[in-house]
């Protein structure tokens, strides 16, 4: 490649530079470019969940990789909201036919998925004054990992593939599931801000059967799976994504989604 040439791109990605870097380091940056540092980190993550207002302070750095392209780790503890997450933050080869790097970042990604995983300790709470039990975090990844099956139609698949794992029993009742989810949705996104699900490309909830005194949660029988979704999702359509498509209003969705719930639940309880 010509000294000209390479002149003329070398440009092209410093005039990048100014426009995608805003007040953090440029998002493009040369072969043996710096990633993103713990202050840009700090920056991007304040301002995209300012909503929650977080106060990140910097808990360690370490240097993952130095070459061909340099990776970085930082953990920082958000002591507004009272969680501890880490991040990468990586040099990459860049999308754009140009020479030189791309920084990248899974800060976004991954504060969002500890901030919903501190959430747990508060849905527990609300999961128990309607008599239901919530998965924790580890439990969670348990089950996921064990791989159990169920039948779907003339389909398998995972029994267990839910972020949240909630419990019910034969005094459970569709209404309280409902009542349930509708303050999940209400926690997820409040004022009905989605920064958070958007996030991490949505939240899975899970409703199970496990009668009373069943330890083995490994036992449990399939219910129904909710989805909850970003800014452009509605209540209305976490509803239908357990219920299917249907153009009727949420309070009618609403009784029958809880018809539906209290005859799956009766169904458990008498083996069916």
């Amino acid at each position: 490649m010509s000294l000209f040439v390479k002149s003329v791109l070398l440009i092209i990605v410093c005039v990048c530079s100014v426009v995608l870097g805003g007040c953090t380091s440029s998002r493009l940056t040369l072969f043996d470019g710096d990633p993103y540092t713990a202050d840009d980190i700090k920056s991007m993550v304040e301002e995209h969940f300012e909503a929650y207002h977080p106060r990140l302070v910097l808990q360690s750095s370490k240097v993952i990789t130095t070459k061909p392209y340099k990776r970085n780790e930082y953990t920082f503890f958000d002591e507004n909201n009272g969680f501890v997450f880490s991040a990468r933050a990586s040099v990459e080869v860049p999308q754009l036919p140009i020479p030189g790097g791309q920084r990248v970042t899974t800060a976004n990604m991954r504060y969002a998925e500890a901030y919903l995983n501190h959430m747990n300790g508060n849905i527990a709470g609300l999961a128990a004054t309607y008599g239901f039990h919530i998965a924790t975090p580890e439990e969670s990844e348990t089950l996921f990992k064990s791989q159990i099956m169920r039948q779907e139609g003339t389909s398998t698949v995972p029994l267990f593939e839910a972020d949240d794992m909630i419990f019910l029993n034969q005094t459970s009742t569709g209404a309280n599931a409902l009542a349930l989810l509708r303050q999940m949705y209400d926690l997820y996104k409040p004022n009905g801000d989605g920064v958070l699900v958007s996030s991490v490309h949505g939240r899975k909830i899970g409703f199970y059967y496990l009668p009373n005194g069943e330890t083995d949660k490994r036992k449990a029988l399939y219910i129904e799976k909710f989805r909850i979704g970003g800014d452009k999702e509605e209540w209305r359509d976490t509803l239908m994504s357990g219920i299917g498509y249907s153009d009727e209003n949420a309070e009618h969705i609403e009784r029958k989604l809880v018809a539906l719930i209290d005859r799956k639940i009766q169904q458990a309880v008498s083996g069916e």
